[in-house]
């Protein structure tokens, strides 16, 4: 057979989501004395994200004096307002309150909620996590404004290959050896839209392991690659929300890969014939897949600028496969924009 060039290029984009006001608020009167609500979500890059039209609640809990004040308050969206019951009222010290959407104090996988913190949230990778602080806050008649940011990073894969020569056929695709599992630390500030600096953390990472973020339930549901990019992550799994976390640059130890990357599992054809070129007899252990046709690429997570995935915000990485020859080294060739923050 005719020797092919490796050409494996994965372009990775790294895009911003910050705390920004991007919708027309609903106007509400509240009443006199009592707490009321508005929520706030920033705009985002991608449509699964929530938004200030989207999200339907919000949990709440507050401290005054240094005392619990509400806790595990459930606030729904009731046309352009926000309800919630029993009502509570403005008590004669300020209040710090603590907000997240959505409610996720009755799953078994995350701990109960405390001063300021989450702890054990497991991403399930389809659940975008939210979180609002307000510190201080006294009665002055009007709701109190819950700007809203994301508590975890956007990870979106968009294949494609520009070589009509050769037919790549998608079967799976992996993050490889990334934490699933955090406890999550609310700021100590208030996250206001003046004040995009006051963003919380993460720590106490843990459950490290691939998550699948394609999954093909038949042959129908296998991806046939082509030059128009394609996002993976979409109309399947909808895996998308990740733990923040550092990231460590994807290596090879002689047996297994090591680090983190993307796992694309695949089968190469040459268009003209159908003829299977990859995986083949001379493909190495470690990119056979077992009990499958598929053979297993690698491509890396990281850059010299990206070394970790920051909260809020959003990395799409493309990938394109063009002309391999895998009895070669694969070869990256990486390249990192920023995308312009949408307002």
């Amino acid at each position: 057979m005719k020797s092919r060039n490796v050409h494996f290029i994965a372009l990775i984009l790294g895009v911003l989501t910050a705390s920004c006001i991007g919708e027309d608020l609903p106007e509400r009167e509240d009443t006199t004395g009592t707490i009321g609500f508005n929520a706030i979500v920033p705009k985002a890059p991608r449509a699964e994200s929530t938004t200030t039209a989207t999200i339907k609640e919000f949990t709440v809990y507050a401290f005054t004096g240094g005392k619990p004040y509400m806790q595990n308050v459930h606030v729904t969206r009731s046309g352009s307002s926000w309800t919630y019951s029993p009502v509570a009222y403005w008590p004669s010290t300020p209040v710090n309150f603590y907000a997240f959407s959505p409610n996720i104090t009755n799953s078994p996988s995350t701990g109960t909620p405390g001063l300021g913190t989450i702890p054990g949230y497991n991403s399930n990778g389809a659940t975008d996590l939210l979180y609002a602080v307000n510190m201080d806050e006294s009665p002055d008649g009007t709701p109190v404004n819950l700007n809203f940011r994301h508590a975890l990073t956007r990870v979106s894969a968009m294949l494609s290959s520009s070589n009509p020569a050769i037919t790549v056929h998608v079967h799976y695709v992996k993050l490889y050896n990334i934490y699933h599992q955090g406890t999550f630390n609310f700021p100590q500030a208030t996250t206001s839209p003046e004040q995009p600096g006051n963003v919380g953390s993460w720590s106490d990472l843990t459950l490290n392991s691939d998550q699948l973020i394609f999954y093909p339930i038949d042959d129908s549901d296998i991806i046939d690659l082509t030059s128009t990019p394609v996002d993976i992550t979409e109309n399947n799994l909808n895996a998308s929300f990740f733990i923040p976390q550092p990231l460590t640059q994807l290596g090879f130890d002689g047996t297994k890969y090591t680090g983190n990357g993307i796992e694309v599992d695949c089968e190469l054809f040459d268009t003209a014939t159908g003829t299977k070129i990859w995986p083949n007899a001379s493909t190495p252990p470690a990119q056979l897949v077992q009990d499958s046709p598929a053979g297993r690429l690698f491509f890396p997570v990281t850059t010299t600028s990206v070394t970790e995935w920051k909260i809020g915000h959003a990395y799409v990485y493309n990938i394109k496969i063009d002309n391999p020859d895998v009895l070669k080294p694969i070869i990256f060739d990486v390249n990192v924009e920023e995308m312009q923050l949408e307002q």
